[in-house]
């Protein structure tokens, strides 16, 4: 069997199929797969286990992928498999997920999003007024993927938790500020495609985007409420495309405008496999509120953390008995 070289600069995962395909996981030393929110590849399926499997080095400095007694199974290649060394090339899937097993290439910044014809600078305006290019999406970016090896206890570099404190004082609003979010919004007109569940998909523009969540408008969607969907945005950088796809809970409607709260995995679903056991609550730092459920004078105080005035969002409009 062919092995990577030890001296291989690094490995990667490209996603072939799902609601996360084309986007590019760079492999750390562990690389967790699951449904939980802390996963460096969160798969929201309801065949997918909260920790389903991982991805660590040997002592040779190869990777070993591990399937984590999972329900539904951890596939290379076709083949069931308990604990396999990575080859180049080979394919894994994990329910409706493929991807593939291969040799990384640096990385470059962001300088513009696509869709289709379309070729827009990366341009975020921060509530200070300061405008921001691609390296500010790229650090949203980066600091979900290391928060996530944070909760998990899996970032112990000095190097590591420097680059993570850094990426949060960029991103927080300063001590004393009258921002209520835990992370900055930045203002901005990219953009990008909301996969649905059904597997529709649906053209859209993201007004504004930060840590835990965005706003978007796109026409036509049907979406609603408390529905799971995946923002896919379409990223180049030095010449190159690569896709970064995020995983979201609908925490608003109203027309053609969306309040998306990133991360999470799902409540309830139809279910066409079994699992091994409920599936988890949608777990956000971004709040996820039913509005009808509330006194309205308490919709007033958090419209501003959600990202809707209270006389917008359709699910607040519901009279009470």
């Amino acid at each position: 069997m062919d092995h990577p070289p030890t001296d291989a600069p690094s490995w990667q995962l490209r996603i072939l199929s799902g609601p996360r395909r084309g986007t590019i996981h760079p492999l750390v030393d562990r690389f967790g797969i699951g449904r939980a929110n802390g996963s460096d590849l969160q798969l929201v399926h309801e065949s997918v286990s909260r920790q389903h499997a991982h991805i660590a080095l040997d002592d040779q400095g190869l990777h070993v992928l591990v399937d984590l007694v999972s329900s539904n199974g951890t596939f290379i290649d076709g083949r069931r498999i308990e604990r396999e060394v990575l080859r180049p090339h080979a394919i894994v899937r994990i329910a409706d997920t493929e991807m593939v097993y291969e040799p990384a290439h640096e990385r470059v910044p962001t300088t513009r999003v696509r869709q289709g014809d379309e070729h827009v600078p990366v341009l975020l305006t921060g509530p200070d007024g300061i405008e921001h290019g691609g390296r500010r999406l790229d650090e949203i970016i980066e600091y979900r993927k290391l928060r996530a090896r944070h909760r998990r206890g899996e970032l112990s570099t000095p190097e590591g938790v420097e680059r993570f404190e850094a990426l949060a004082e960029n991103l927080r609003p300063p001590v004393g500020s009258d921002e209520r979010r835990a992370f900055w919004r930045f203002r901005c007109s990219l953009p990008a495609t909301l996969r649905l569940a059904s597997e529709a998909e649906h053209p859209c523009r993201i007004r504004d985007l930060g840590v835990d969540g965005a706003q978007v408008v796109t026409s036509g969607h049907q979406v609603e409420f408390d529905e799971i969907v995946w923002l896919s945005l379409l990223l180049e950088a030095g010449g190159g495309v690569r896709e970064h796809v995020l995983a979201a809970r609908v925490a608003w409607v109203d027309g053609d405008a969306l309040g998306l709260a990133f991360a999470g995995a799902p409540r309830s679903g139809r279910r066409s496999a079994p699992v091994e056991a409920a599936p988890e609550p949608f777990d956000d730092d971004a709040p996820t509120v039913r509005m009808n459920m509330l006194d309205k004078r308490v919709t007033q105080d958090l419209g501003p953390v959600i990202g809707s005035p209270p006389s917008r969002a359709r699910h607040w409009k519901q009279e009470s008995s």
